[in-house]
């Protein structure tokens, strides 16, 4: 399957590159290597490839920094495989936009840690009502939990903030979003891009009980079943060191969840 997927949707240019048929392990392998790691939930890579090396023998491995460059290399034909199966899924009219916290330290550490301190910051966790240091992952979903896109950003960007930028180019004209999304302003700019936006208003705002439709909001919340499917897959568990590292996990998280989202992989569950 992945070698399907590589030939339909990877560039000619990088299918045809220099060397490439002396490579010990095909970009194919590499491929199914990393969702193999995503779904059996390895928390590392250095423990993924000491387990692959013992189970699989027979397999020629890769050293471990040749493969983790192997694997760096390989994020643009994840979020070109990912763009493609988009296109080709049939996705509806409704799409629903939110956010998840992704913490890079346990909580007693967050005013003094310093991973990635030009890009994370600390923000604010209302779910578990605690601040953390780290990012917020922002993501657009169909009604089926398929990831149509996804943005990383520090974790004080507020929800609305990022909301435009990650609903880009989204096929779905009809957006479901929480109370964080609730405005005037940002109606205003769906609007003129083209999407019709649809919030629950909070408790105490005017016709609240009109306007918030059960059926929408139980909509909603499919969203937070994707987050949890993500969260068993460890994307809320990173330990990485660089931004390279971090992107790749993240990829290929998405894309394995896409994968079985469609019927392509068989969950792990």
């Amino acid at each position: 399957m992945m070698s399907h997927l590589l030939k339909r949707y990877a560039s000619r240019k990088y299918l045809e590159r220099r060397n490439i048929e002396n490579s010990k392990l095909s970009d194919a392998a590499l491929l199914a290597l990393m969702c193999l790691k995503v779904q059996y939930q390895v928390a590392t890579w250095r423990k993924f490839c000491q387990l692959v090396s013992d189970v699989m023998p027979s397999l020629p491995m890769l050293e471990y920094s040749r493969f983790m460059r192997r694997c760096k290399n390989l994020i643009p034909i994840f979020q070109s495989i990912r763009s493609g199966l988009i296109e080709m899924s049939s996705y509806g009219d409704i799409a629903i936009i939110d956010s998840f916290p992704l913490p890079l330290c346990q909580d007693h550490r967050k005013f003094r840690a310093i991973l990635f301190q030009c890009f994370a910051d600390i923000g604010y966790n209302a779910t578990k009502q605690k601040y953390y240091y780290g990012f917020k992952v922002h993501v657009v979903t169909d009604t089926q939990g398929l990831i149509l896109n996804y943005e990383l950003t520090p974790a004080s960007i507020h929800d609305a903030k990022a909301a435009p930028e990650v609903i880009e180019n989204c096929p779905c004209p009809f957006v479901i979003a929480d109370v964080g999304y609730v405005g005037k302003k940002l109606q205003h700019i769906f609007s003129q891009m083209g999407y019709q936006l649809w919030t629950p208003y909070r408790s105490n705002m005017r016709f609240a009980k009109q306007h918030n439709s059960r059926q929408l909001k139980k909509i909603r919340r499919r969203i937070e079943s994707c987050f949890a499917d993500l969260t068993r897959q460890g994307i809320e568990h990173t330990l990485t060191r660089s931004l390279g590292g971090l992107q790749m996990n993240i990829e290929a998280i998405m894309l394995t969840h896409n994968l079985e989202v469609m019927g392509m992989l068989q969950t792990s569950n």
